[in-house]
């Protein structure tokens, strides 16, 4: 998986269906374990990157509908890349991240084949900004970016 940005994350949200908003979270909680191992020597750095994963994976477990069996399977899921992020806390053994990810991994996939067979793409949020960007050349040679906003943006009352 390539290396997205922040920026590129903004993006993404404010153009997402509520299913591609799951796909996020997951993603992001890879990106943060993952983040968290580049910086294991670094202690502050280490816990700031592991509390981001949890918090994505407790936005999660709060949207979950404990109604349905589901819900209770993904829970259970849940629970356990949580206490392997807690194990890596504490041990800094990969072997928890790696589960963690790969748990995560696992059901990331299966949101993603869902994802294909999606009918309605309508974005969560309406009436926010489209960015249109690209590089160009002007008549200097000079390579330049480009970046076209629309300006019908803001919230509708």
């Amino acid at each position: 998986m390539e290396k997205l940005t922040t920026e590129d994350y903004v993006a993404r949200i404010a153009n997402a269906t509520p299913l591609q908003l799951v796909i996020i979270s997951y993603e992001l909680i890879i990106k943060y374990i993952e983040d968290a191992s580049d910086c294991i020597d670094n202690e502050k750095m280490f816990e700031f990157n592991l509390n981001k994963s949890k918090d994505f994976l407790d936005d999660l477990k709060n949207s979950l509908d404990m109604s349905l069996e589901i819900s209770r399977n993904l829970m259970s899921l849940y629970n356990y890349v949580g206490q392997q992020i807690s194990y890596y806390r504490f041990s800094k053994k990969s072997e928890h991240a790696e589960e963690a990810k790969k748990v995560i991994n696992e059901l990331l996939d299966g949101w993603r084949t869902i994802e294909n067979q999606e009918e309605d793409k309508t974005p969560l949020m309406e009436n926010t900004q489209q960015l249109y960007a690209g590089l160009t050349y002007d008549r200097s040679g000079k390579l330049s970016e480009y970046v076209e906003t629309d300006a019908k943006r803001g919230f509708k009352a």
